[in-house]
């Protein structure tokens, strides 16, 4: 029987792996996470979620400075990271994660829905379940190889309920409640939704054109969402579900969201790994 020949990908030689952009990101990230912690627990109202102590620009600087930090700190990965090119087991395992928690939302919602019609729980409840479905094919793809010749690429339409269910939650957050300097957690939110839009369309061109130099994209847009979804989204919901002011299926949407931003460290710790060669036409890919 004839031997099957290795992809390209495996056989061209690498260069060596950058982890350090990746630990002190990962270092900033968990440390506006014990911020975010201590300022609902002790500088916020938990009947109204106003801020009580300290100025507000305070808390928007520290995600605003990770953005920062994201995108300096993605100049030193791989442009070309050899780890997103193979079978991604992490990136799989987080989007079956992400199918559990919007289903779960999503039915959370049924019960509301069907004793009091509402148009926007309607389109939330379907973009949620068109989103986990998304997630669960594209997470099991996530199991093969991304690069693989022999498998052919998913369809860009493909895409279109991920795009929908995260667009349209940053809609519905800034409509019904809009983002103002009165109204830190609506505002922190709509921030969250705005991240993993971004971090959205660096997984759609790892799975949809494997092999284009994207890292630095990669790297840093998984570090915004697992900076604002994870970090500042996550504990913002557990905290608002404690204290009374949202119900399960707020709960589970915000425990997507932390999924989420996970996904988006996974995706992060893959781009800080070796590297290959640019393709041939890489002067083209720099202009970008």
């Amino acid at each position: 029987m004839p031997r099957r020949e290795r992809p390209s990908y495996m056989t061209q030689t690498n260069s060596s792996p950058h982890r350090l952009p990746f630990f002190l990101m990962l270092g900033f990230c968990l440390l506006a996470l014990a911020l975010r912690i201590a300022d609902l627990a002790f500088c916020t109202d938990p009947a109204t979620g106003f801020v009580t102590e300290g100025p507000f620009w305070a808390r928007i600087a520290v995600p605003a400075a990770g953005v920062v930090l994201s995108y300096a700190a993605a100049g030193r990965v791989n442009r070309r990271p050899r780890a997103l090119l193979g079978p991604c087991a992490g990136l799989g395992v987080c989007l079956l994660l992400l199918t559990a928690a919007l289903a779960c939302g999503a039915l959370l919602g049924v019960p509301e829905l069907a004793a009091a019609f509402d148009p926007l729980l309607l389109i939330s409840t379907v973009t949620a379940l068109l989103c986990a479905l998304w997630s669960l094919l594209w997470g099991v793809r996530a199991f093969g190889p991304l690069a693989d010749p022999t498998r052919r690429l998913p369809g860009a339409l493909t895409a279109l309920p991920g795009a929908l269910f995260f667009l349209w939650l940053m809609v519905e957050r800034f409509a019904i409640a809009p983002a103002s300097v009165m109204r830190l957690g609506s505002t922190l939110r709509v921030l969250s939704s705005a991240a993993a839009l971004l971090f959205l369309a660096m997984v759609l061109r790892v799975f949809l054109t494997p092999g284009l130099p994207v890292g630095h994209a990669v790297f840093a847009g998984g570090m915004i969402a697992f900076l604002v979804c994870t970090c500042h989204e996550l504990p913002q919901a557990v905290f608002e579900f404690w204290w009374g002011r949202s119900g399960p299926a707020d709960l589970a949407t915000g425990l997507a969201m932390g999924l989420w931003g996970i996904t988006g460290l996974v995706c992060a710790w893959y781009a800080a790994g070796a590297g290959l060669p640019l393709p041939p036409d890489h002067n083209f890919y720099a202009r970008k």
